[in-house]
């Protein structure tokens, strides 16, 4: 049986480099000369040693794992049940100093401190508990050698290393898991596209991310960061990162989360770049300003070193010029603003004037119908006629179809003769209105009743079913019943016998027919609905505050704004990731049974390939060869592009018509150099724009409607899990005040019935609480399970970190101050995009805090953690999985 000196200095040779648990303390004394531990000393250390092993004070807490709080009384509870066992064993008087000894000089100051903290909230917050399991990761040694002390005295033998951790079993099949290779790229059976196609874009996509490579890898060799460049070449996997919509939201707070990559040397590692809408407006940022030259003496990339993220006198000169923009929409003097005024105006006329036209040519059509046509005492015999061939079909037409090659003319012939009986009774309505009605205002008031139900369904929003039935039945008749009125007028003014003073006897049917063959030639032909809708405003502005480059001749003057990059020269120096620009394709009425739920399909610029799978993928140089305004500039408008009359799946069909009427029109028609005809083609004219208020847009014609990305998919990560990319970060800074994922959701949909891909991931951490109303994380970390192909060697899985715009009450004083000024902080509307130079701080900020806590100790190791360290991707997403996955048992 070993003595009590024996089992002492056992425990603390185990631990070398460790503090002593009873240097020079008055129990370490005694055990010298004390004999070897009685038979109730043993049975006291066993009970206590039963409550140690038992309790979080010596098992592994894994991040987002346990409660804190709960932790903390685990450890609180050790004193209680020590004071219990020692009461039953009074004969323990030695054990009984060893163990206060260690409870009041290493475990007390633990929980005096967490116990006060806790009572003000400072657990609450996932990452805020970084400090408490911090402290408690430094507990754990310690009350570790004490549990072996009491094993020890409990079988009378010297501490002996106990055996592997289950959780470093469980690290050990994750570290095996996330070392599995997933060659990426889209797949030639699982990719939706066609395989020669699929092959074409993964070449191109292939050479721009080795060339990227390439650069970076001679960088970190020439600095001795890495040993080899096939090192890096090499990479069988992908990594992206993309950026969700939300406008100048989203994009400032994902601006903040990439300050904190880039200060780790994480974003030049990254191959693709997928931005849609707001996201859009930092990602072409960035594409803008590394496609540039770089100006003397400084260098251009994504390393912490590089501009346009290395600090000079302060801030950064290229974000402070995003902040000082922030307020894009509103930038200019007065002659600017009243050019973007006029210009909405003159767009809003002319589409006006679109409908007088087509209102003119049935109005011409009627008088000359009615000139030609029996007079209207003859339409009640072919009513009649009509009405009893109707009444008689019940008879006739059963015995039509019994007959196989008739059916379809049964059909046919019922649809007639039901249209017919209801053509008539409209052309003697509209005779009559001629004949009856003189007040021509009262042709505009017709409309009014269904215009009403259409304001007060926009406004309303949500209302009660039983309202909402008859103000959407009203407002379906609004668009037919303005045209109508319309005509009543232009109808009037032909058959007016008057003539104008200014061509003598020239009689107004004349006039009408010599408006409507010029106003065929200029609406039908000259016409461009691109021209009178306000995106070509939209991008400019857009371009002066983050399409910008730094000037070669001047390296410390002013940026250069609103630069043009071409999109098949994006990006061309390989200082950036691949640029992928989410855009949707509105083809509400495309006969394509996939589109009949969705309305719009997925479309995508980047510098290789433009196009949608509905559409097919065309070269992009092919695009920009017929249209001369198609540059970066153009694709982050469109992507951005979320007022419009077409929204894909939320297009709201009763206010399709009114938001183009009013020029709400920032989608864009884009000539498809994949349609089948060949020759020139003029401008999106007339007939687009009626396509668009009407709801009639497909991919048959030469030009495409293309608008916001959101309208279909607003997180961006879509075409990076069609390349099937093994890490991804996602920023969603979408408006989301409920925590309802609504992207994600939707993204979780489309790529299970599209790409067999599904994304498991659990939100609870991020869901605010009903108390507080504070999220307990501001990210999540998830398996995306890949289908396996033949080029898979084992299961295909890829990693996600999903960043959530979110607030867990641990941010800094000015954050929390600005939430007490701004409750709608961090979720303001999307429709503001007149940022304050304290919003916009704020949520930069909020980004680059939340990008900070991707890097807690807790998770990624004290190392990993700091500020200046160098980061590898597959290190970190490793880090991580080890922390908060669990192991595919």
């Amino acid at each position: 049986m070993a003595s009590w000196i024996e089992l002492l200095e056992a425990v603390d040779r185990a631990a070398q480099g460790e503090p002593h648990l009873f240097a020079a303390s008055p129990p370490l004394a005694r055990a010298r000369a004390a004999p070897s531990p009685t038979d109730e000393d043993r049975t006291a250390a066993g009970r206590l040693h039963i409550q140690c092993v038992s309790r979080i004070v010596t098992q592994r807490l894994p991040y987002a794992d346990g409660e804190e709080v709960a932790a903390l009384a685990s450890v609180y509870q050790l004193f209680k049940e020590a004071r219990t066992i020692f009461d039953a064993h009074p004969q323990c008087g030695l054990l009984n100093d060893l163990v206060w000894h260690v409870l009041n000089t290493r475990v007390r100051p633990f929980t005096a401190k967490w116990h006060r903290l806790s009572e003000r909230g400072a657990l609450a917050a996932l990452d805020a508990t970084d400090v408490f399991r911090d402290d408690l990761a430094r507990l754990q040694p310690i009350l570790a050698r004490l549990d072996a002390l009491l094993v020890a005295i409990r079988d009378g033998t010297p501490y002996a290393p106990p055996g592997a951790d289950p959780a470093n079993s469980n690290e050990a099949d994750i570290t095996a898991e996330m070392g599995g290779s997933l060659p990426w790229g889209i797949d030639d059976k699982l990719g939706g596209l066609d395989a020669r196609m699929a092959a074409d874009i993964n070449r191109q996509e292939r050479d721009a991310i080795a060339l990227r490579r390439a650069v970076y890898a001679d960088r970190l060799r020439a600095d001795g960061r890495t040993a080899t460049q096939d090192d890096w070449t090499a990479r069988p996997h992908a990594a992206a990162l993309a950026i969700s919509g939300g406008g100048i939201r989203s994009a400032t707070f994902a601006l903040g989360v990439l300050v904190a990559l880039a200060r780790r040397n994480l974003l030049f590692q990254f191959d693709y770049l997928s931005t849609v809408s707001g996201g859009g407006y930092i990602g072409s940022f960035l594409t803008t300003f590394l496609s540039g030259p770089a100006p003397d003496g400084a260098s251009l990339g994504l390393m912490r070193s590089d501009l346009p993220f290395q600090r000079e006198d302060g801030e950064a000169a290229a974000l402070r010029h995003v902040r000082h923009h922030s307020k894009y929409l509103a930038t200019g003097g007065l002659a600017e603003r009243l050019r973007m005024a006029f210009a909405q105006v003159y767009g809003m006329a002319m589409n006006g004037l679109g409908i007088v036209y087509l209102a003119t040519i049935a109005a011409l059509v009627e008088y000359v119908l009615r000139l030609v046509l029996p007079p209207e005492s003859f339409w009640p015999i072919p009513l009649l006629v009509a009405g009893v061939a109707l009444l008689a079909t019940p008879f006739v037409l059963p015995q039509l179809a019994r007959r196989r090659n008739h059916r379809s003319a049964a059909d046919g012939l019922l649809l007639a003769l039901c249209i017919i009986p209801i053509a008539l009774l409209a052309w003697q309505g509209l005779g009559w209105l001629h004949v009856n009605v003189e007040w021509q205002p009262l042709y505009l008031l017709i409309p009014l009743v269904p215009l009403l139900a259409s304001a007060l369904l926009a406004l309303a929003g949500r209302v009660a079913l039983p309202l909402r039935i008859p103000l959407m039945v009203a407002s379906s008749v609004a668009v037919p019943l303005i045209f109508i009125g319309t005509e009543l007028i232009v109808y009037h003014h032909i058959r007016d016998e008057s003539v104008l003073p200014v061509l003598g006897s020239t009689s107004n049917i004349f006039i009408a027919m010599v408006l409507a063959v010029v106003g065929f030639w200029l609406l039908c032909d000259l016409f461009d609905i691109n021209f009178t809708a306000p995106h070509r405003h939209y991008k400019k502005k857009l371009g002066e505050a983050y399409l910008v480059q730094p000037d070669s001749a001047e390296p410390l003057g002013p940026l250069r704004e609103n630069v043009s990059v071409a999109l098949s020269a994006c990006n061309d120096a390989g200082r950036g990731p691949y640029h992928l620009v989410n855009c949707a394709l509105n083809v509400p009425a495309s006969k394509q049974a996939r589109m009949q739920g969705r309305l719009t399909d997925f479309f995508l610029f980047s510098r290789a390939f433009c196009g949608s799978p509905l559409t097919g993928y065309q070269p992009t140089q092919a695009w920009e060869r017929l249209d001369d305004d198609l540059d970066l500039g153009t694709a982050m408008a469109i992507s951005g592009a979320a007022a419009a009359a077409q929204m894909g799946t939320g297009t709201i069909r009763t206010l399709s018509f009114w938001l183009a009427l009013f020029n709400i029109r920032l989608g864009y028609w884009i000539r498809n150099p994949g349609h089948a005809r060949a020759g020139d083609v003029g401008p999106p004219g007339l007939s687009y724009l009626l396509q668009e208020m009407c709801g009639l847009a497909d991919e048959s014609r030469p030009h495409v409607n293309v608008s916001d990305g959101g309208h279909i998919e607003n997180l961006g990560v879509y075409e990076l899990l069609r390349r099937r990319c093994k890490y991804i970060v996602a920023i969603d800074g979408e408006q989301d005040a409920q925590m309802t994922f609504h992207g994600l959701t939707t993204l979780q949909r489309l790529a299970a019935i599209d790409l067999g891909i599904t994304i498991d991931i659990g939100l609870d951490q991020l869901r605010p609480s009903k108390t507080s109303g504070l999220s307990h994380s501001h990210f999540a970390f998830c398996r995306i399970h890949y289908p396996r192909t033949t080029r898979d060697d084992g299961e295909s899985h890829g990693y996600l970190i999903y960043l959530k715009l979110s607030l867990t009450g641990n941010e800094g004083e000015f954050i929390r101050r600005y939430r007490l000024d701004e409750p709608n902080f961090p979720h303001h509307s999307t429709a503001n995009q007149f940022f304050t130079e304290a919003q916009f701080e704020a949520y930069r900020s909020l980004g680059e805090h939340v990008g900070d806590k991707l890097f807690l100790p807790a998770i990624v190791g004290p190392d990993m953690s700091q500020h200046s360290a160098d980061v590898r991707v597959e290190e970190w997403f490793l880090a991580i999985g080890k922390n908060m996955l669990s192991p595919l048992r």
